[in-house]
């Protein structure tokens, strides 16, 4: 007995066994030279560029990782593919691409690549509308039916307005309230379950989101896919696709905890969104959906820094006062309008200065707000007024941008008559210190003066459109 337990200790003894070497460190120089690639202008890369953002690759050195210098997040990872390079307006047209590969040994070789990228010169419709043409922009809850669930009718259609869910079953009425909803979330207040709570969207493709006091509570990358305002789909007008969970409250309802990186865009504007996460439901179907409603933040009053000049038509005129503040919804829309003029026309409109020629009224003058301060100049540079300004947007109860009348977006104020041809539509030389926002967006004004009217009262006021001067 005592052998057979002897022969058993012995057998259990651990022995070394000798592995293989680890692969010697792969050298710059074969690495580099191991790297080919071709750019193209599109993704599935059928149109070769030699400036495209997207670059095809292989290595024959093994697996790397793609990263644009300057950002630790890589692009790509494998022994070939495709990497979108990412760019963004007013970069440097050379961009360094380093890749990199791991050695046995843990330590990595770098070789770097540098190509030439077309940056765009103007964001696309989407992104002006997410991002803002200042670069970012944020985004808030709405005040009502800011999440919940409904049906999925399919009718796309019928999300035709900021906050409008078509087949809603509920909605949680405030973002506060989402407290008492943490079912959703898995249990866990992160922070962004608060009215105050906002996300960041960034023109180079991050959206941050954060609880009241500015705190980040996470984020990821974005893009918009297959965005089509015509909604050709019969149901979303395009896909916003995160990285990772990142945006305010991205829980699927009733999925305790499960987390949403691709929403259906129901509704888009520059004051409002509503997106869905349909959890596979076929349309129609009825089967439960999740939807979020939020509202664009109170632009930033800087981001009306710079020069603007009149549009090109129906710069000024008069309108009846119809209350429908929504019903200005795109840039140079009066929503019961009775006539405008041109900026070629404004000579002949005197009577509205009374009687007097200031310069302003005539095709390429301008104004430039800097700072506090706005001036406003004739075509040839001479200063014709100015003052100080200040821009008070509202946040708002409905959802839409627009006071709780339905009106305005907000106010610019003067401390005197200081813009471009500010008289009051048939008042002989009325100037005008404070014009309600109508439509605001990064390259385009509508301004009204309601002469005191109410909204509703189809009594007469004054229009103004204006666009951000081209340099």
């Amino acid at each position: 007995m005592t052998a057979v337990v002897g022969m058993a200790f012995a057998a259990c003894e651990p022995s070394l066994i000798d592995g293989p070497e680890p692969f010697a460190p792969v050298t710059e120089t074969v690495l580099a030279e191991g790297i080919t690639f071709q750019q193209f202008a599109d993704e599935a890369c059928t149109q070769p560029d030699e400036a495209g953002n997207f670059l095809k690759f292989n290595c024959t050195a093994g697996v790397v990782q793609v990263f644009l210098e300057g950002n630790d997040s890589p692009l790509y990872t494998g022994a070939g593919g495709v990497v979108k390079i990412p760019v963004k307006r007013g970069q440097d047209p050379n961009a360094n691409l380093i890749f990199r590969i791991v050695n046995g040994d843990g330590t990595f070789t770098d070789a770097v690549k540098t190509v030439k990228v077309t940056p765009p010169t103007e964001l696309a419709p989407e992104m002006l509308i997410l991002a803002s043409d200042n670069g970012q922009k944020v985004w808030k809850w709405a005040s009502a039916a800011v999440y919940g669930n409904a049906g999925h009718t399919g009718a796309g259609d019928a999300f035709n307005a900021p906050g409008a869910v078509d087949g809603i079953w509920w909605g949680c009425e405030s973002a506060d309230a989402l407290m008492d909803q943490l079912a959703h979330s898995g249990g866990t207040a992160y922070g962004d379950e608060a009215n105050g709570a906002y996300m960041v969207f960034s023109e180079d493709g991050v959206v941050t989101t954060y609880d009241p006091t500015g705190k980040a509570i996470r984020g990821g990358k974005f893009e918009v896919k297959n965005y089509d305002p015509s909604r050709a789909s019969g149901w979303e007008i395009g896909k916003l696709i995160t990285s990772e969970p990142a945006l305010l409250f991205p829980w699927m309802i009733n999925g305790n905890g499960t987390a949403v990186t691709e929403y259906d865009i129901m509704y888009l504007t520059p004051q409002a969104m509503t997106l869905v996460y349909t959890n596979g439901q076929a349309s129609g179907a009825w089967g439960e959906i999740t939807h979020w409603s939020f509202i664009g933040g109170s632009p930033d009053p800087l981001t009306m820094e710079g020069t603007w000049t009149y549009a090109a038509e129906s710069t000024y005129g008069n309108a009846g006062n119809s209350g429908a503040g929504a019903a200005f919804n795109a840039p140079g829309v009066v929503d019961g309008k009775w006539w405008g003029a041109n900026p070629a026309d404004l000579s002949g409109q005197l009577a509205h200065t009374g009687g007097t020629a200031y310069g302003d009224e005539a095709e390429g003058a301008y104004m430039v707000f800097e700072g506090s301060n706005v001036t406003t100049y004739a075509p040839d540079g001479t200063v014709v007024r100015g003052g100080t300004w200040e821009a008070i947007m509202n946040d708002f109860a409905d959802g839409a941008g627009r006071g709780a009348a339905g009106w305005e977006l907000g106010k610019l104020n003067t401390s005197e008559p200081a813009l471009l041809f500010p008289w009051s539509i048939n008042e002989g030389g009325v100037g005008v210190t404070s014009y309600d926002i109508m439509y605001y967006d990064a390259n385009n004004m509508t301004l009204v003066y309601t002469k005191g009217g109410s909204a509703g009262d189809w009594g007469e006021i004054t229009h103004w459109s204006f666009v951000r001067k081209a340099e």
